[in-house]
């Protein structure tokens, strides 16, 4: 198919249902995101476009399916909202919360690291909703700064659920599915054993808190099997540029979370308990 038949064919899908079709603003692996207004109010949402004859047969049989289940049930503020899914024997539409400051990775690439007091209230909401999800046993599982989208205040929002996992309640299960980013991977995602997802969700986490506060990535993913052995030694440092002005409760928190022994490691829980979040100012009257 032509890319300007898809184009109609989608656009007329969406049309059908209550939307206009506005510009494409981001392209995942699987799909495109565009722009819609919905014509009910006119508000501008976004939708995730699949075409089911392009999608990897693995993802569209096994991990479409849980996005499409888990994502439309998620209401924090701190989630992406799914609003409706639409599909037809062309393609899976996913009508989405609109983040009008793009992702995190393009923010820190633009604007270099975030000073610490503002960075330590947008992480606080990103382990909120980390927590949410937690709660509810499902391990997000593919989480890095590219599927963490920005909101209106620089509110942090978590999306992208196509790896998430659930879990049945007071079952310990660990998976054996490798997916996720090698950069974010825990070390027991990138030596291929079975892994407690929601602590290797809490490794991916502190990627992400080191990656806002430093600017860069706490490890070298150019090569693996040197990457992993340098965390199992704990081999992490902080940039000398930022020594003077990062917190010590920030570098033991972001150690915490960058234990490389998963029975060590922080949970969210203890995330969000810890000192360096507990000294978040009080919001302005």
């Amino acid at each position: 198919m032509s890319t300007a038949r898809c184009f109609f064919r989608f656009s007329d899908l969406l049309a059908d249902h209550g939307y206009q079709i506005g510009i494409e603003i981001g392209q995942g692996t699987f799909g495109k995101v565009w722009t819609v207004e919905r014509t009910l109010d006119s508000e501008t949402l976004a939708v995730k476009i699949f075409e089911r004859d392009k999608i990897d047969k693995k993802y569209r049989d096994k991990h479409l399916p849980r996005e499409v289940l888990i994502a439309p049930c998620m209401r924090h503020k701190n989630i992406i909202r799914t609003y409706e899914v639409i599909e037809s024997n062309e393609f899976i539409l996913q009508i989405m919360q609109y983040a009008e400051e793009g992702d995190l990775l393009l923010h820190i690439k633009t604007v270099g690291d975030i000073p610490e007091e503002k960075a330590k209230t947008m992480f606080d909401g990103l382990a909120q909703g980390l927590k949410y999800l937690h709660d509810k046993n499902i391990a997000h599982r593919d989480l890095k700064c590219e599927n963490i989208l920005i909101l209106k205040g620089d509110v942090l929002a978590l999306s992208d659920f196509g790896f998430a996992r659930s879990f049945e309640a007071g079952v310990e299960l660990l998976s054996t599915t490798y997916c996720g980013s090698y950069a974010y991977a825990s070390p027991e995602v990138l030596q291929a054993t079975p892994y407690d997802a929601k602590l290797n969700d809490v490794w991916s986490l502190g990627v992400i808190l080191y990656t806002m506060v430093c600017g860069r990535m706490p490890f070298d993913d150019r090569f693996i099997k040197e990457m992993v052995q340098k965390q199992l030694r704990k081999e992490l440092t902080f940039p000398l540029r930022q020594q003077n002005v990062i917190s010590d409760s920030y570098m033991f928190l972001v150690r915490a979370m960058l234990e490389p022994n998963a029975n060590q490691r922080y949970t969210v829980d203890q995330v969000l308990s810890s000192s360096w979040l507990k000294e978040i100012p009080p919001k302005d009257q």
